[in-house]
Parts: C-alpha cells; sequence; structure tokens
C-alpha cells in the first residue's frame, strides 16, 4: 500500500492516538496524494469511446451479479478484445490492488475515461452504489456515442460527392478543356472573364501538378488534424457553428450533452459546481463553455443559476426548467426533463439538416461542372453565331 494510501484519513477524523488529524499532517496528505496520482497517470494509452463503453458495460454487469472487483479486472483481462484494452485493465488493476479507487484508477488514464465518468464512479464509491453510478455512465456515454454517429452517418454521403466532386473537376481541366485550348485561344482578347478563369487553372494543374497534389495535400491534413487533434477540432467545431443550418445542430447536440451530464452528476450525488465543470468540459463551444463558467460563478457567490444564463443564446424552455427545478428543489429531476427535451429538439434539427444536405451537395457540385461547362461553350457558341 502507498504512502498516499496510508494518509487518507479525512480531516478531523480520530487518529490511533485519540486525536485530530492536523493541518499540517493533512497539507502532506493531499502532497503525497498528489505526487502518486503524477506517478501513475498514463497519457499514452487510449482507446475509442466504444472500447471504454464495453469495458464499462461489463463492469456493471460483474457488479450487478455479485463479482468481486479484482476478481471482475482479472475476468476482463483474460477476455479482452485487443491488446490495448488489456493493456488499460491491467493498469487499472494494479492502480487498484495497490489500495486506490477504481474512480482514482480511471482518472489516471484521461485519454480513457472522460471526466464526468470519472468522478460519477466516485461518486457511487462514495454513496455505496458503484453498480448505479456505472449504469449511469453507461447511459450517457451511449448517448454522445449514438448522437456522433447519427453525425457522422449524415455527413458520410455530401463528404463522398464533395471529394467526386474536386475529382471530377480537376478531370475536367486537366484533360477536357486542352481540347478546346487551342480554339479558345484564336481571339483571346475576346474571351470573357470566366472562360480566362478556367483557362488559367487548367494551364496550372497541367504546368505546376505539384502544387495542386500539394494544394489537395493541404486540405486532406486539415481535415485529418480537425479530426484527431483536440485543439483544431474545437476550433473547427467553433467556426461550424456559426454557420447556417450546421451550427443550428452542433450548437443543439452539444447543449444536450452538456445539461444531460449535469442532471445525471447531480442525481448521482456529485456537488453542482463538479457537474457545472463536467457540463463546460462536454459542451467543447466556446460560447457554451463561457455560459457554464458563468454559472460556476453565481453558483459559487450562492445566487441561483439561471441568473447566468438569463442573458445567454439558449433555449427558453431549458431556463424556465432550471428556474422552476432551483425554485423547487429538485434541479436534478428538472435538468433531466429538459435534456429529454433537447435530445428531441436535437433530433428535429439532425433530420431537417439530413434532408437538406443531400440536395444543396447535389446542388454544388452541379453549379461546379456547369460553370466550367458555362465558360467553355459560351464563346464557341458566339463564334459560331458571328460565322453564321
Amino acid at each position: 500500500m502507498s504512502l498516499a494510501t496510508m494518509f487518507k484519513a479525512k480531516k478531523g477524523e480520530e487518529n490511533s492516538f485519540g486525536g485530530s488529524v492536523s493541518g499540517k499532517v493533512e497539507t502532506e496528505r493531499k502532497r503525497l496524494e498528489h505526487g502518486a496520482a503524477a506517478r501513475d497517470k498514463d497519457l499514452r494509452l487510449k482507446i475509442g469511446s466504444k472500447d471504454t463503453l464495453h469495458i464499462l458495460i461489463q463492469m456493471h454487469a460483474m457488479l450487478s451479479a455479485g463479482v468481486p472487483l479484482l476478481a471482475l479486472l482479472r475476468s476482463l483481462i483474460e477476455h479482452a478484445q485487443s491488446p490495448k484494452t488489456a493493456k488499460v485493465l491491467r493498469k487499472i488493476t494494479e492502480i487498484v490492488e495497490s489500495g486506490h479507487d477504481l474512480s482514482y484508477a480511471m482518472d489516471c488514464l484521461p485519454r480513457c475515461f472522460e471526466k464526468y465518468v470519472v468522478h460519477l464512479i466516485a461518486a457511487g464509491e462514495k454513496a455505496g452504489a458503484l453498480d448505479d453510478s456505472m449504469e449511469r455512465s453507461i447511459e450517457m456515454m451511449d448517448k454522445q456515442i449514438k448522437l456522433a454517429g447519427k453525425i457522422k452517418g449524415a455527413l458520410a454521403y455530401p463528404s463522398f460527392l464533395i471529394v467526386m466532386t474536386f475529382v471530377l473537376t480537376t478531370g475536367i481541366l486537366y484533360f477536357l478543356v486542352p481540347k478546346f485550348e487551342k480554339l479558345l485561344l484564336a481571339k483571346p482578347d475576346q474571351l470573357p472573364a470566366n472562360t480566362k478563369v478556367v483557362l488559367g487553372t487548367s494551364a496550372l494543374i497541367r504546368e505546376q501538378p505539384i502544387v495542386i497534389l500539394l494544394f489537395y495535400g493541404g486540405i486532406a491534413a486539415v481535415a485529418v488534424l480537425c479530426m484527431k487533434v483536440r485543439v483544431f477540432r474545437k476550433i473547427a467545431f467553433d467556426v461550424m457553428s456559426h454557420m447556417p443550418g450546421l451550427g443550428n445542430l452542433i450548437t443543439k447536440a452539444y447543449i444536450s450533452r452538456s445539461v444531460n451530464a449535469l442532471a445525471m452528476t447531480l442525481e448521482s450525488g456529485v456537488p453542482i459546481l463538479t457537474g457545472l465543470e463536467h457540463a463546460r468540459q462536454i459542451s467543447q463551444l466556446p460560447r457554451l463553455q463561457a455560459v457554464w463558467d458563468s454559472a460556476a460563478a453565481v453558483v459559487r457567490d450562492g445566487r441561483p443559476m439561471h441568473t447566468a444564463m438569463a442573458d445567454a443564446k439558449l433555449p427558453p424552455a431549458l431556463i424556465q426548467m432550471i428556474i422552476a427545478g432551483e425554485s423547487s428543489g429538485s434541479l436534478d429531476a428538472s435538468l433531466r426533463k429538459a435534456g429529454e427535451f433537447l435530445d428531441r429538439e436535437t433530433q428535429a434539427a439532425m433530420e431537417m439538416f439530413v434532408v437538406l444536405l443531400g440536395p444543396m451537395t447535389v446542388v454544388m457540385a452541379g453549379c461546379t461542372v456547369g460553370f466550367i461547362v458555362v465558360s467553355l461553350m459560351t464563346p464557341i457558341l458566339q463564334m459560331a453565331k458571328f460565322v453564321g
């Protein structure tokens, strides 16, 4: 057992000598715990959200069946689906065997378990209801994974169409336009501006293919950064949240996620300031994070949470439910109902977005190809008219 575990007696508790733990000993305990956390934390280990959800589901099933924690961890290691999952489970088992809680072990793997999962598990351990808190974590993660899957599915067809439009446009400019170039450049002074743009772009692609490849490579690199790197992903989400149609969907989705997280943490007995911090982390969008920061500030000052949200651009129904919950002393239940309402709003916004996105992408692809065709045919038709 580590020194940090030996000093886990809370401030004010009686020690073995009959006295209370002094402030100096309490400070030393916190320092040692912080040092132990720094040693145990592993930022290299990372698994996908679906793998994390699978681990939590297995843990919940075995805990509900009465299997001891260490026994179920060893069993999960034996039946791990991948080497990475097995490595994560071995790390958790190692930390738990050293005398720490399961929530502490999960907190040492920040790229595997979200903060809200850690604090829900910690609240369940404190209340003696670990299986219930794990069930709430599973519910929250499942909602987030399903929502992310729906958004990815909605973007799959338009993304494919956009890529094919780029490929088709490049092919037309490289192979087809040169066949008209000699005819069109017979009288270059009489060419319209759009035809000059098409001819110039075609010449650039044929004469400087490396530049075009670097351009496409840059677009692909930016796309990968926006998907893989957290900082760039936040910036991309913030930019997209201001776009018409898509911005409404993203904003509603992240409001729904953060409200549901706050509701579940409060229902599990997590302090409201901790719950607000989880809501801020999950919301991701800077303007929503500012709202939750303001809410935490007013709650810390002892004022109602809704006072910080009055001027924020949030759904009026959400603010009214928060006011009702704070007035009746049932904020967690009100937030749960608000989360269900926002889930329905998000689903409606997604259905509208999916209905509009496909035709919009087809129109964009048609306009791009049509611009090239019109630019080539207009001078030819004018020449034919002059000859006739």
